[in-house]
């Protein structure tokens, strides 16, 4: 018997992109591997040092010996945590990238069971592309360039107050959010490759299915199908300010930095109850964007914007979202329980 359309979101949204993430924080672990306690203890000693030398933060640094032997230290240290992460990371990610195509091979079979109501036997789990061994290996550059803008910042010459060289020690950190992110963008590519790997054995269509909590432009995809190969088209947003009229196509997910969207296979022939799937999946899409259901990255401006755009676009929006659209619209903000 084939899943609702609501337990087919259930599904993608939950259950299956929980397992990614756990996938996605197994890697970063290994990868960053206490970094972000020593650059807080970096930065902790690296203060204690400046207020015994020049009196607190809020006090400039004379030239000299002192502040040099002060940056030196600061750029040892700060360079020994980032090379660190040069040594774990790359071997990290390319360890993590044949279970994230596994993954995606069994999520990707998993619904095609739960959709189609017919169990098949999963592909074989094809070998690890060349592009993604090569982002694994990326990482060194990554990081590189970072501890090269540190090292910069940290010069004598550039230093002469406490915020200077914190500016110079968060140029270093900022490896650690770099690394986060593009661990996260291989890796849900790398499922991706798994799941179209399905999609070519089972299916004729790929549908998007966005996160419960998706950004504007990947809630402009959800529910969109385009024949298994075909790319689907690019530069969509519900924000019209977002939009690239010529963008290139979009293979699929991820769309953008922790995206975890899925391109999963479909088929027109499979039913389930109510709703089909792809058209609930665009009034959840719909419901998310009247409401004002934004991510903490995205201002109020944007999801208004959307918001108008809904209203102007879509004829046949449930009552209850319309309503909720259009006082928006008209006060500038959404209800408190959005």
């Amino acid at each position: 018997m084939p899943y609702s359309s609501d337990r087919l979101m259930k599904l993608v949204q939950g259950e299956h992109t929980d397992e990614v993430i756990d996938l996605e924080a197994g890697i970063v672990s290994r990868a960053l591997a206490g970094s972000d306690r020593a650059f807080e203890d970096l930065i902790r000693t690296t203060l204690a040092a400046w207020t015994k030398a020049f009196g607190g933060p809020n006090y400039e640094a004379l030239p000299g010996d002192l502040l040099r032997r002060i940056l030196n230290a600061a750029r040892a240290a700060a360079a020994r945590i980032l090379d660190g992460i040069t040594e774990r990371a790359p071997a990290a990610l390319a360890d993590g990238l044949h279970p994230a195509v596994a993954l995606g091979v069994a999520q990707g079979a998993a619904f095609v069971a739960a959709a189609s109501g017919r169990r098949r036997r999963a592909p074989k789990v094809p070998a690890v592309s060349r592009t993604l061994r090569d982002q694994a290996r990326h990482l060194r550059d990554l990081v590189a360039d970072r501890q090269k803008r540190a090292a910069h910042l940290l010069h004598p010459d550039r230093v002469s107050r406490w915020s200077h060289l914190l500016a110079g020690l968060g140029a270093a950190r900022a490896a650690l959010p770099a690394v986060r992110a593009h661990i996260a963008w291989v890796i849900n590519t790398a499922v991706h490759e798994g799941l179209d790997v399905v999609v070519q054995a089972t299916a004729p269509l790929r549908v998007w299915v966005s996160e419960a909590d998706a950004c504007v432009r990947c809630l402009a995809y959800t529910g969109r199908t385009v024949k298994a190969g075909e790319a689907f088209p690019g530069g969509l947003s519900w924000d019209p300010r977002q939009r690239r009229t010529r963008a290139t196509p979009v293979e699929g997910p991820p769309l953008h930095s922790h995206c975890r969207c899925r391109a999963v296979p479909w088929d027109d022939a499979w039913t389930t109850e109510g709703v089909p799937f792809p058209l609930a999946l665009q009034r959840e899409a719909h419901r998310s964007i009247g409401y004002g259901n934004g991510r903490p990255s995205e201002t109020r401006a944007v999801r208004l914007r959307a918001a108008r755009e809904l209203l102007r676009t879509v004829d046949d929006l449930l009552p209850a979202v319309e309503a909720t659209a259009r006082t928006a619209t008209r006060t500038g903000r959404f209800p408190a329980a959005a």
